[in-house]
């Protein structure tokens, strides 16, 4: 058993001041209990705030961070991307995988990010198409072997237009058939840690049809997370509509019983009554700010979402950068460039935007990953994040303002991630120097 003792943190229901924390030898809450006395063996920490769960990551991206920052074309954007993108999805095999998913995840546990939901689409073995378990498997051995949480999210990927055209030659490794898919869902099942789930995924409504969404739930347990890419792009959004002759979400409702086990990632462009139809669903948007920023995506429409109570979460998608902090920051910074005006993120109950974003991104990334990291309260993996108060700017700082500070003005301030109870060591050397020796074979 292990004793902490909290000065401030914030739970569940907000910040709490005197946090009294037992965790077992499982590294799950047994106590958490605010304004109580402090345990003499129990090691103090001054201002915690619970650990991020990331909803949604393209792991193999985070290779070729950086790589796209110049202009191809009058009119780059998300399309243009995906090229280069597409060029490093067919040239990187499990074992590549495996140091660079290692890397990627240690770099997850740095800033914060303790669990995290793999959207993974490149099933095909680069030296055997047949072979469509290799890429998984060293994803989940990857998150295993440094401890962070894994939803792996094996996806199924089988048309390059709503209209059912084939797939391009650069998108072969992503193929399945509907029976290849769920025979590899099964067979990965088998194969998790302890520590590890699964969730359905479809790409896009672009990507896979109707019918073969229905298919593969009329064969595979709904409850359990269900994610899919939707309503990204503006030229995605007048593709669907053109085909269907519904927006994508509102075609997604048409024929789907859309419920608190979907995560709808990105959902950048809705109309009210999208908007409505999520929020009453109980789904949660899966919101990757600065992904979004990086390609030029658009903005969410985060007032009237909130006003309508619905449920988010935050990833770190394409990887251009991890932090959860600075998800946050851009988030609401957008936001306020958008709307012209100052503290988006607000209500009367939470009125401070730092509080109100990240026990929400905390809430709906638990619901997304469907793993025990819903904060500080018991029953939880223990899984936090201290932040270090002897930086000047947080001198006689409440726990709600440290927050607000360290995600609006948070580049000098340390922080450290706790993991089943355990202060996260930082990133092994041999991780680092595989990564590095994978990025030499792949530039």
């Amino acid at each position: 058993m292990q004793n902490y003792f909290f000065k401030q943190a914030l739970l569940a229901d907000g910040w709490q001041n005197n946090i009294s924390i037992q965790i077992n030898s499982a590294g799950i809450f047994t106590k958490v209990l605010a304004d109580s006395e402090q345990h003499p063996d129990a090691t103090v920490l001054d201002c915690i705030i619970p650990a991020m769960p990331n909803c949604h990551s393209h792991v193999f991206q985070r290779a070729m961070a950086g790589m796209s920052e110049y202009k191809t074309s009058d009119n780059d954007s998300f399309w243009s991307w995906r090229d280069l993108m597409y060029k490093y999805a067919n040239r990187i095999d499990a074992k590549q995988l495996y140091h660079i998913a290692r890397y990627c995840y240690s770099e997850m546990l740095l800033s914060g990010f303790t669990s995290v939901c793999e959207f993974h689409y490149i099933h095909r073995d680069l030296r055997d198409k047949n072979n469509i378990q290799n890429m998984s498997l060293a994803i989940i051995q990857a998150a295993a072997d440094v401890g962070i949480g894994l939803t792996l999210l094996p996806v199924l990927y089988t048309q390059a237009h709503i209209d059912g055209a084939t797939l391009s030659p650069l998108q072969q490794r992503f193929k399945l058939s509907v029976v290849e898919y769920i025979e590899l869902y099964k067979s990965l099942q088998k194969k998790l840690h302890p520590e590890q789930n699964m969730g359905i995924c479809f790409h896009s409504l672009r990507a896979v049809a109707i019918p073969q969404i229905k298919q593969v739930l009329d064969e595979l347990d709904n409850n359990q997370p269900i994610h899919i890419h939707i309503a990204e792009q503006v030229v995605e959004t007048k593709q669907v509509y053109e085909f269907a002759g519904m927006l994508p979400v509102e075609l997604l409702f048409q024929h789907f019983k859309v419920n608190k086990n979907w995560c709808l990632i990105h959902a950048t462009h809705l109309s009210d009554n999208e908007i409505s139809l999520i929020t009453n669903s109980g789904a949660v948007a899966g919101l990757c700010p600065m992904t979004e920023a990086n390609l030029g995506d658009g903005v969410f429409p985060l007032q009237e979402f909130i006003n309508q109570h619905g449920n988010f979460a935050v990833g770190s998608d394409s990887h251009i950068l991890i932090n959860p902090l600075q998800e946050m920051q851009i988030l609401e910074y957008s936001q306020r460039l958008q709307n012209q005006q100052r503290v988006i993120a607000s209500t009367s109950d939470s009125p401070n935007v730092g509080t109100l974003l990240w026990n929400s991104a905390v809430m709906g990334g638990t619901q997304a990953c469907a793993l025990a990291v819903a904060g500080i309260q018991t029953g939880q993996r223990a899984n936090w994040v201290s932040i270090d108060t002897s930086h000047p700017l947080l001198t006689n700082l409440t726990g709600v303002q440290c927050l607000d500070t360290i995600i609006f003005a948070h580049n000098q301030i340390q922080t450290n991630t706790y993991i089943y109870g355990q202060k996260y060591a930082g990133i092994d050397k041999n991780i680092v120097e595989n990564y590095k020796n994978t990025l030499k074979s792949l530039r």
